[in-house]
C-alpha cells in the first residue's frame, strides 16, 4: 500500500530532514520549492500527505484553503511547519492535522510523520481498494453508451479514467463486467473529484442488490491476495493497537495494549485484554467516523474533527489539538437528515490524537437527538 506526499519547502536544511524521514518511512516524496507550483500540483493530482513549510504564513494559509476547498485533496492529511505559535488556531481551523515547529529535528519529524502514517494506513484499510482494469459503458447528461476504464474499486466507490472532464458533480450510470466474472454490474455514481487528464473518483449512489453481491465477492477474492502493510518500527515486539473505550461512567478513554511476544497467540492476547475489568464497557458504543465541528465554550474558533465513537453518554473526537481535561465544549454534527448541537465536558485528553467527551444532556430534545444519531450510525453499519 504505497503512500505519496507533496513537500512544499524551500529551506534546504528542512528539506534534507523531512525528505530523509519520508523515505525512511517508505512514503514517496515530490518536492515543490514554492507555493505557486504547489498549487498547480494540488490541482492536478491527489496526495496522501502534504507538508507545508513556507517562509510566509500567508502562503501556508492560502495553500491550506485551496487544498480543503478542492475535490482532489480535500481530505488529504496536512502537516504544517511553523516558526512559532502565532496564528496556530487559524491553521488548525483550516484543517491541519499535525504541526511541526522550526527548527525541524529528525526525532520530532520521525515521531510526527510516523503517527501521520499510521492514520493514513488505518483510513486506507477501512475502505481497501483493489486494482482493476476493465472497460465500462457509461451514460450521463447528454451522452449515451460512451466508454471508460475502471482503475480501482472499493465497496463504496471507484476510480475511473474517462479520458476527458465531465460536468462537475455529474451523476453517471455504469455497466461493466469484472475480470473473471460473467454477470454484468449495473450501478450509478456521483463524480466527487476529477483531475486534469480525465481521471475521476466516483462515489456509489444506487447499487442494486445483485450488483452489490458481485462487487463484494470479487473484492473479497482480490483483496485477500493483497499484501498487508507493515508499519516501520524500531521495536520487534508486536503491540496490541490502542482502542477507545468508555469507562464505568460512560466516558470514552484510550486503552493501550501491552507488548506481546511476537511468537505468542494474538487470540490469547485479545482474550487477556477482554478479561481485564478495566476493559469492560459500561455502555454500548458505536464505531463510526462522522465529520464534526467543536468549539470551546465561549470561543468562536471552530475546530474540524472526526467523531469516531459514540455512546448515549459521550463520544470520542479525533483531533490533533485536543482541549485540556475539564474544558467545556460545544459539538456540531451533521448528517443528511439532521443537524445536532451538543454540549459536554472533556474527560480525557490525548494530545495529537483526540479527546473523550461526556455529554451534558439537559433536555429531552437533546437526549432524543443523541438517540437519533445513534440510530443513524447503527442503520449505516447494518447497510
Amino acid at each position: 500500500m504505497n503512500l505519496s506526499s507533496l513537500l512544499v519547502c524551500a529551506d534546504e536544511v528542512s528539506v534534507q530532514v523531512l525528505n530523509g524521514v519520508l523515505k525512511e518511512l517508505g512514503i514517496r516524496v515530490e518536492l515543490c520549492p514554492d507555493a505557486v507550483r504547489a498549487a498547480v500540483r494540488l490541482a492536478q493530482e491527489r496526495f496522501d500527505l502534504i507538508i507545508f513549510d513556507c517562509d510566509r504564513q500567508s502562503d501556508i494559509t492560502s495553500l491550506l484553503h485551496e487544498t480543503r476547498s478542492s475535490r482532489l485533496n480535500d481530505t488529504t492529511l496536512a502537516v504544517a511547519v511553523v516558526a512559532g505559535q502565532e496564528n496556530i488556531r487559524e491553521i488548525f481551523s483550516l484543517g491541519v492535522n499535525f504541526v511541526l515547529y522550526k527548527p525541524v529535528s529528525y526525532e520530532r519529524a520521525l515521531s510526527s510523520l510516523r503517527a501521520a502514517q499510521s492514520v493514513l494506513y488505518r483510513d486506507k484499510r477501512r475502505k481497501a481498494r483493489a486494482a482493476v482494469h476493465t472497460q465500462a459503458t457509461i451514460d450521463y447528461a447528454g451522452v449515451e453508451r460512451a466508454r471508460a476504464t475502471l482503475v480501482d474499486l472499493a465497496e463504496d466507490g471507484m476510480a475511473v479514467n474517462f479520458g476527458k472532464k465531465l460536468p462537475p458533480t455529474c451523476k453517471v450510470y455504469f455497466q461493466f463486467q469484472l475480470p473473471g466474472q460473467t454477470a454484468n454490474v449495473r450501478l450509478s455514481g456521483q463524480v466527487v473529484w476529477q483531475d486534469w487528464n480525465g481521471r475521476a473518483g466516483i462515489q456509489f449512489v444506487d447499487v442494486p442488490q445483485t450488483s452489490r453481491r458481485i462487487l463484494r465477492e470479487w473484492l473479497q477474492m482480490n483483496l485477500s491476495d493483497a499484501p498487508r502493510p507493515q508499519l516501520p518500527s524500531q521495536e520487534v515486539e508486536v503491540k496490541v493497537e490502542q482502542s477507545i473505550r468508555p469507562d464505568e461512567d460512560g466516558v470514552l478513554t484510550i486503552s493501550r495494549g501491552k507488548k506481546q511476544d511476537p511468537n505468542g497467540s494474538a487470540g490469547e492476547a485479545a482474550a487477556g485484554l477482554r478479561d481485564e475489568p478495566s476493559n469492560r464497557r459500561g455502555q454500548i458504543r458505536y464505531a463510526c467516523r462522522l465529520g464534526a465541528e467543536v468549539y470551546q465554550t465561549g470561543s468562536p474558533v471552530r475546530h474540524y474533527c472526526h467523531l469516531s465513537d459514540l455512546s448515549p453518554g459521550g463520544c470520542y473526537l479525533e483531533m490533533p489539538s485536543a482541549f485540556a481535561a475539564g474544558s467545556t465544549v460545544e459539538i456540531v454534527v451533521r448528517t443528511h437528515e439532521m443537524k445536532l448541537r451538543l454540549s459536554g465536558e472533556v474527560k480525557a485528553s490525548h494530545p495529537s490524537y483526540g479527546m473523550g467527551v461526556l455529554f451534558h444532556l439537559n433536555t429531552k430534545d437533546e437526549r432524543h437527538g443523541v438517540q437519533q444519531l445513534i440510530d443513524f450510525v447503527a442503520a449505516a453499519q447494518r447497510s
